[in-house]
């Protein structure tokens, strides 16, 4: 019987081909494929397939009944192209996997190996593979699958890598741990016009100076809100390459967080009318949209506890936050249903930043993010 060292290499071997093979969020039928073949020699009880229409759920049952504990790894890469000289390069020249996705499903491919070496006495484990973690849909369209009516979890657990941190350090926080977001898309129309005859038409440019010095206002009031708010400008249109055109349209993109839901919606309102009253003065149309909704990911203090108590035992470093981090995550949406957290596992002081062409997934942390979650089995399911 192999032990968990043993086993690391192929775990890296799989982390390394999940990382050659990146796709987007809701396309991930090959990863669901590399997926599925290794776990064809784990041979679980259960297997549910295109649950939230690209994920996967493999169910292992002790011989007793007894607590049924959903461990959830994400699937998803992000439209990043790549630019580091590794062997397992992505195959695909604007697309990677720079969130570590790869790793967080090594990891659950690892704890696999481990329930299928030392048979569950009592109780289900459920490994989630979630589809489009990076767009907010994933965990809803897992949940709101009929398929999940099947699994009805105790606990509902994932895990994080966080560069910024010690390597192989266990970050965790009772509460909200990750915040809430979203993004919105403000078009404006006008009428474009000849340069020669600007007169002749309605630039939505003034409005868009206006309203992109207005925006940057909204948070500065603090009595406003409950606590920390945030809005971010992350891209705007108006016109192409050329010079005999004025243009008369233009769009603005935001992307706003909070610590409380009730805050998000405040802010989202003022937004919406700070841009109605602009469009209007300066005659303008408008359209508000919004993209990507993320909940508060809002952790259960005996969870939290569970997550401490193996991390102690197994001598790993805990780092407690004292602010929620502000990158949004949706497995708020199974903590809103169950009881359960989210943890970071620190992937290195000086290692390279998500959502960055440069970062990889660090192989080192995989053995201790297997050994966290397996024991939150030994505890969970034999208290």
């Amino acid at each position: 019987m192999k032990s968990l060292t043993e086993l690391l290499p192929e775990l890296v071997t799989l982390r390394k081909e999940l990382h050659h093979n990146p796709e987007l969020s809701g396309q991930e039928q090959k990863t669901a494929r590399l997926i599925l073949e290794f776990f064809s020699r784990v041979r679980p009880d259960h297997t549910i397939e295109k649950i939230g229409k690209t994920g996967i759920a493999f169910i292992f049952e002790g011989k007793k009944p007894g607590k049924t504990l959903l461990f959830r790894a994400d699937m998803d890469a992000l439209p990043i192209e790549e630019d580091i000289e590794i062997p397992y390069i992505s195959d695909r020249k604007s697309l990677s996997h720079k969130c570590g996705h790869d790793g967080h499903m090594a990891i659950l491919s690892g704890l696999a190996l481990m329930v299928s070496i030392h048979p569950l006495r009592c109780g289900r484990v459920i490994l989630l593979f979630q589809p489009s973690e990076e767009t907010g849909k994933g965990a809803l369209s897992v949940l709101n699958d009929p398929k999940f009516s099947h699994i009805k979890p105790d606990y509902v657990f994932a895990l994080h890598n966080l560069p910024g941190y010690p390597r192989n350090a266990i970050i965790i926080r009772s509460g909200t741990f990750a915040i809430a977001s979203e993004g919105i898309q403000i078009r404006l129309k006008g009428h474009a016009s000849h340069a020669a005859y600007p007169d002749q038409g309605i630039s939505p440019l003034p409005a868009v100076m206006e309203l992109l010095e207005k925006l940057q206002k909204l948070t500065h009031l603090r009595q406003r809100f409950k606590d920390f708010v945030q809005l971010s400008i992350t891209y705007t249109k108006i016109g192409r390459f050329g010079f005999g055109t004025i243009p008369g349209t233009a769009e603005i993109g935001l992307t706003i967080r909070a610590v409380e839901t009730d805050d998000l919606e405040h802010l989202r309102t003022e937004i919406d009318k700070l841009t109605d009253r602009i469009a209007t003065r300066h005659y303008l149309e408008e359209e508000f949209k919004r993209y990507e909704p993320f909940p508060c990911t809002v952790n259960y203090p005996g969870a939290v506890e569970a997550i401490r108590n193996v991390a102690v035992r197994h001598g790993f470093p805990v780092v407690e936050l004292e602010e929620p981090l502000r990158w949004s995550e949706d497995f708020g949406h199974f903590t809103n249903l169950y009881e359960g957290a989210l943890f970071g596992l620190g992937a290195g002081e000086n290692h390279s930043d998500l959502h960055t062409w440069y970062y990889d997934f660090p192989d080192e942390i995989l053995e201790t993010g297997i050994r966290l979650f397996y024991g939150l089995i030994q505890d969970l399911l034999n208290d």
